[in-house]
């Protein structure tokens, strides 16, 4: 299955749900209401678990264990394999660093502690640089366009404007947070593919 078809939000979260601890899809969902990563990705009833066999057939994560207790259905505990360990840290790099979408860059923070600290902060600060050299771009096309075009027209730009100079300050002051520990690194249970 090629990856582009596996490659989600949605599926990011389970991986690094699952890079946690091995779970079943219920309890996935169960940790992402509390952690509230339902309020950046969608994941509808059956979404998850498409996204689940998504995985599974790509050979990102593999069953563990099945169980049934009574009555309930059946039970499947997936782990996450270690070829879905590299691509949760190659999604997660990539999600930290590019400017991708908001949800995204939000998905990959969760889970920034699959690339250790000194990369989260070098690809945190390449995002900042990334950020800056777009913000002086587009001032100075705002500076240009300003003499010809009138002022309510370019307000669309200027929101979009707004918005990555909150953002590239917001990351710095993350990063820097970071860097003088005033932010303690996230230690979830070690992560562990394929056993």
């Amino acid at each position: 299955m090629a990856l582009r078809k596996v490659k989600s939000s949605l599926s990011l979260v389970a991986l690094g749900l699952l890079a946690e601890q091995p779970l079943h899809p219920y309890a996935m969902r169960t940790l992402m209401r509390e952690r509230g990563h339902e309020r950046t990705v969608r994941a509808g009833g059956a979404s998850l678990y498409d996204a689940v066999r998504r995985l599974e057939q790509a050979g990102l994560i593999e069953v563990q264990s099945s169980s049934r207790e009574g009555r309930r259905p059946e039970r499947t505990t997936y782990r996450i394999t270690a070829a879905g360990l590299r691509e949760l840290q190659a999604w997660v790099s990539a999600g930290l660093a590019e400017l991708d979408s908001p949800e995204t860059f939000q998905t990959a923070i969760a889970f920034m502690y699959v690339v250790g600290k000194d990369q989260t902060t070098d690809l945190l600060g390449q995002r900042v640089t990334t950020l800056e050299a777009l913000i002086e771009r587009a001032d100075a096309g705002l500076g240009e366009a300003a003499e010809n075009v009138p002022a309510i027209f370019l307000s669309e730009e200027r929101y979009a404007q707004h918005m990555r100079t909150a953002e590239r300050d917001w990351v710095a002051r993350f990063v820097n947070e970071l860097r003088s520990g005033q932010l303690a690194w996230p230690r979830p249970r070690a992560a562990r593919a394929g056993g």
